[in-house]
């Protein structure tokens, strides 16, 4: 399970895997693209340059993993972890110079997506040290209204720019020890004779 550097994380490791495959032509001569991760400060101001960013907008608890637990690997007798299944709802945003490279831009964001959904350890442990080796977070297209986006883009009262709503699915946040589990009761039979 991840900690709280989970949620940062799994964002840094999309853009890094993004950027990492971002085709050689866009990275130089006149185009320069890049990938990067923006906040809401980064879109109060105009964006400039050629980039695809990703912005998250919000994090939702999981509604079908709420209070779920999950046992540890390979332990049988232990009392299984606490967690907190987030999923992080976020928006790929290309600006470019030109409504081609735009279009281009995004286009080729989420086939890389498609092709390759999920987020594993490799991706994420360099990030987040305490992510465990069968866990994953897939990567979708997010159920969001053009009207919903329109809200968020006056709200950040930024210009719109050509954006894509997306999900990361289901991190699992450590929670603290339960105080009340303790270990497995446990009993002794000692053989008492008769005087």
């Amino acid at each position: 399970m991840a900690s709280f550097q989970g949620v940062h994380g799994a964002m840094a490791a999309l853009a890094d895997r993004l950027d990492a495959r971002l085709p050689d032509a866009w990275r130089s001569g006149t185009t320069t693209a890049r990938v990067s991760i923006l906040g809401s400060a980064d879109l109060a101001e105009p964006l400039s340059g050629n980039q695809l960013g990703l912005y998250l907008y919000r994090i939702g608890v999981d509604p079908h993993g709420h209070n779920r637990r999950t046992p540890p690997p390979g332990a049988g007798v232990h009392a299984p972890d606490r967690e907190l299944p987030v999923n992080l709802h976020l928006l790929l945003i290309a600006n470019a110079a030109s409504a081609s490279l735009e279009a281009d831009l995004l286009a080729w964001a989420m086939l890389e997506i498609a092709n390759e959904p999920l987020l594993d350890l490799a991706a994420l442990e360099e990030h987040d040290a305490e992510w465990r080796s069968a866990e994953q977070a897939t990567i979708a297209p997010d159920d969001l209204s053009i009207e919903d986006q329109m809200r968020i883009w006056d709200r950040l009262d930024a210009d719109f720019t050509l954006t894509a709503a997306y999900v990361i699915r289901t991190l699992q946040l450590r929670l603290h020890p339960d105080d009340t589990s303790h270990g497995p009761v446990r009993s002794r039979v000692f053989p008492t004779g008769v005087v």
